[in-house]
């Protein structure tokens, strides 16, 4: 019985208290409290939270305050109450669904991932997340254009990290920058941080976007604005032209650096 009352919502003095009534009928607060070994104040609060439940009803005589069981058979009627309440409740969720699906589709999910070979990243820390994956790849070499802000503008203690353990993987970068002043400081350090860099004019070429290339991987993001967002993509067929585009850039490339020669 006392798992019947506690699945009704019950709490075990709720319980003592409607079966006390049950019993003995109708009774005043303090012979509750008396008999049952409860101070006053827990009394009247559970019999006032039997009366919401529909367990117990109240009359008054002689201005005194009388509380009553209600009937094995009420308990029944309020079993099948609740019942229809909750399938009312469970038919205007359905109901509800589709448009709970659409406020639910609008939630910003900062990494999404489609199926292994497409990744979405949205927010500043998914987009580093987004970089640090890049050194997971077991390639010797990494295509890059476009020195993204991110280099610049966010944390120089991560961006000195992050190559110092591609350095120690041993990847290589071949890179073709917009001649900014960044994208020169970094030219400087290409000895050091095992990297070949070409300028080419910004006017001309501006990047705020940076492409990574590695073995069969894509991976494009941006860090400045309101909106940082990222996408890295596994395919073959995708890297190989994105490749092919990098090379015919090399060509052109080593002409403006001739030019300025």
């Amino acid at each position: 019985m006392h798992t019947f009352f506690a699945q009704l919502g019950l709490t075990k003095n709720e319980e003592e208290i409607y079966l006390f009534l049950l019993e003995y009928g109708s009774s005043i607060a303090s012979i509750v409290a008396k008999r049952l070994n409860l101070n006053r104040v827990t009394a009247y609060a559970s019999l006032r939270s039997l009366k919401r439940k529909m367990l117990v009803t109240s009359f008054e005589k002689n201005d005194v305050t009388y509380f009553e069981a209600s009937t094995p058979e009420e308990i029944v009627h309020v079993c099948k109450k609740r019942v229809t309440i909750q399938e009312n409740l469970e038919r205007e969720a359905e109901s509800l669904l589709p448009e709970l699906k659409k406020i639910q589709d609008k939630q910003i999910k900062p990494i999404l991932e489609v199926k292994g070979e497409l990744k979405y990243y949205q927010g500043i820390d998914a987009v580093t997340a987004l970089v640090k994956e890049t050194l997971e790849e077991d390639q010797p070499e990494q295509l890059c254009f476009g020195l993204n802000k991110y280099h610049v503008e966010h944390s120089d203690d991560d961006w000195k990290t992050y190559t110092k353990h591609r350095v120690d993987k041993g990847m290589h970068v071949r890179s073709i920058q917009p001649d900014t002043l960044e994208a020169k400081e970094y030219k400087q350090r290409d000895n050091d941080e095992l990297r070949t860099t070409i300028l080419v004019p910004h006017k001309s070429f501006p990047a705020d976007c940076e492409l990574n290339i590695i073995g069969d991987m894509i991976a494009l993001f941006v860090t400045h604005g309101d909106k940082p967002a990222g996408m890295k993509i596994y395919h073959k067929d995708m890297a190989k032209v994105l490749t092919s585009l990098f090379e015919l850039a090399c060509i052109g490339a080593k002409t403006f650096n001739k030019n300025d020669s």
